[in-house]
């Protein structure tokens, strides 16, 4: 009886040093696998390609410096990338090819809200850890709808709808606003920030929205142009954003009143005339020319990831592959400081130490996972033509959002 007393204790010490060895241990893969899924093609398609080089280039320089610190080793970086095709129902198949079949241990991706909503969902029964980098659902931050192991590293809708409504109130003092959307989350979700911010500042306005993937705007900028606003806010996205602003361009809506472009990419500002942009007022998530703006912190830092990108592709980077190349920086991190590729971990590591670096500058991760940014958008103005120096020389910054009453507040969203 003796000896199987010690037998027993024997096999349940055996038992707990495995168990110990396998959370130190068994963690350390011999690669790390990173999912890359944007809409590279379909209404997204724009965007999308830019958001992947970004990623990508992240991933090169994990592996230019040797690898992911991980159990006492350098674990080198794989990308698996696929293409989502602007679809929630594609995104949900390709998302389960990444996590059953691939086995990646991580995913960057979405260019598009309701993939990101979508996506949120699907961590929820397999959780892996998300950086959304698209600007996602106001809703998914909710605290009964997000999914643990879920960042949305560019935030939500919401934020860029108030911030620039509150400019023009303040800054711009305009009292008359026409609100132009397209017709789902991401244009409702703008919508929903410019009314708080339109009630807080007694700014007057009135409202249109059209469904997505619209050829011709004609009647909806006509009834704009009827309406005499100060100014008229455009919350379109991806194929329609270029369209939008090429059709009131031709409609000369920009010589009736004054133009605000909610959301500017290089990728939307090239994608038109360059007529078309001069004199627009729009916020930028972040550009690659800051020169003038006095935080010389964040010019330096900006130029930095400037010159590599530039480097690598031959042209300065969109704000859509900055903060790319940040979401997958932030899910490095998160590796490390789990020391393991444990879901819950890495995002247990992401908030614990919620401070990271930036070319927005310095980014603290809040309760629902979105970041407030020391710079949460800049203000920039379209460059006439003749002003251009090079074909994404498109805009000026004249501003900067410092604030935190643009993002949605904790106990609204249930926290």
């Amino acid at each position: 009886m003796k000896n199987r007393h010690w037998l027993l204790v024997f096999l349940v010490l055996s038992v707990l040093l495995l168990c110990t060895l396998g959370v130190g241990q068994a963690a350390a893969p011999d690669k790390i696998k990173i999912g890359l899924m944007f809409g590279m093609t379909g209404p997204a398609s724009p965007i999308g390609p830019v958001q992947l080089k970004g990623a990508q280039l992240a991933i090169k320089d994990v592996n230019d410096r040797g690898g992911v610190n991980l159990g006492g080793k350098k674990i080198p970086v794989e990308a698996v990338v696929k293409d989502d095709e602007t679809k929630p129902d594609v995104a949900i198949r390709r998302f389960r090819e990444l996590a059953h079949e691939d086995k990646v241990h991580g995913l960057v991706g979405s260019t598009f809200a309701a993939i990101a909503a979508a996506l949120n969902k699907e961590m929820k029964k397999t959780p892996l850890p998300y950086m959304a980098a698209c600007v996602s659902p106001i809703s998914m931050f909710k605290k009964d709808e997000l999914a643990p192991t879920t960042f949305g590293i560019h935030g939500t809708a919401y934020s860029i709808g108030y911030a620039g409504a509150e400019f023009i109130a303040t800054e711009l003092k305009l009292k008359k606003v026409y609100f132009f959307a397209p017709a789902y989350a991401f244009g409702w979700d703008q919508k929903a920030g410019a009314l708080d911010a339109f009630k807080k500042f007694g700014v007057q306005h009135e409202y249109a929205e059209a469904p997505v993937g619209t050829a011709d705007y004609t009647t909806y900028l006509q009834k704009i142009i009827e309406a005499k606003p100060d100014i008229v806010m455009m919350a379109h996205w991806g194929v329609d954003a270029i369209n939008v602003l090429k059709q009131a361009n031709e409609l000369g809506l920009g010589k009736k009143t004054k133009l605000w472009f909610n959301w500017m990419t290089n990728v939307f500002g090239s994608g038109v005339p360059a007529e078309a942009l001069d004199g627009v007022y729009s916020l930028m998530s972040w550009y690659w020319n800051l020169e003038g703006l006095k935080d010389q912190a964040i010019v330096k830092a900006g130029k930095e990831f400037v010159d590599k990108y530039q480097k690598a592709y031959g042209e300065p980077p969109d704000p859509y592959a900055g903060i790319a190349y940040a979401g997958v920086m932030e899910l490095i991190r998160g590796i490390e400081g789990a020391q393991s590729v444990e879901p819950l971990a890495v995002a247990k590591a992401i908030t614990a130490k919620p401070q990271f670096s930036s070319m927005k500058g310095p980014g603290t991760w809040r309760e629902d996972h979105q970041p407030l940014f020391k710079y949460g958008a800049f203000v920039v103005q379209g460059k006439a033509p003749k002003d251009r120096k090079s074909k994404l020389d498109l805009v000026r910054v004249i501003d900067s959002y410092t604030g935190t009453e643009y993002l949605p507040t904790l106990k609204s969203e249930g926290y």
